[in-house]
């Protein structure tokens, strides 16, 4: 999260389309969303912006998804992977906040609900990291 309080989110995936709905969903909700079509141009992404979350909707083996556990482990991003399945997508939980963090599928709409979760642990994070309150939470 950057200092104005938004979710930056890495978008990995074929294309942007991919990710349109998702990324509509993420934008109403007041996130960033970057897009990259290769782990090269992720890494570069990454180099440049600091991420709250990683979505990755691509049919890459399991080393190229190693690699980016092994780039993201310890940064306190958040990553997910989708599985194409025949009725839709799952998405499968890869860390959280930075830690391994291998849990059961998340239809589409339980995923949203994860998302609405991630981004309030994100900000009660970046506040209590900083050592100041969550402004959000003193309006109440």
């Amino acid at each position: 999260m950057d200092g104005s309080g938004i979710l930056r989110v890495l978008l990995l995936g074929d294309s942007p389309q991919s990710f349109s709905i998702s990324q509509q969903f993420l934008e109403q909700r007041g996130c960033e969303c970057h897009f990259a079509e290769s782990l090269e141009a992720a890494k570069d992404l990454l180099d440049l912006w600091q991420f709250d979350i990683v979505l990755s909707m691509r049919a890459i083996p399991g080393e190229t998804i190693q690699k980016l556990v092994g780039l993201l482990s310890g940064s306190g991003v958040s990553l997910y992977s989708s599985l194409r399945v025949e009725m839709g997508s799952l998405w499968l939980p890869v860390l959280q906040f930075g830690k391994e963090s291998y849990g059961p599928a998340l239809r589409v709409n339980e995923f949203r609900h994860v998302l609405d979760d991630l981004r309030e642990q994100a900000r009660v994070h970046k506040f209590a990291s900083h050592g100041i309150g969550d402004p959000e939470h003193a309006k109440h």
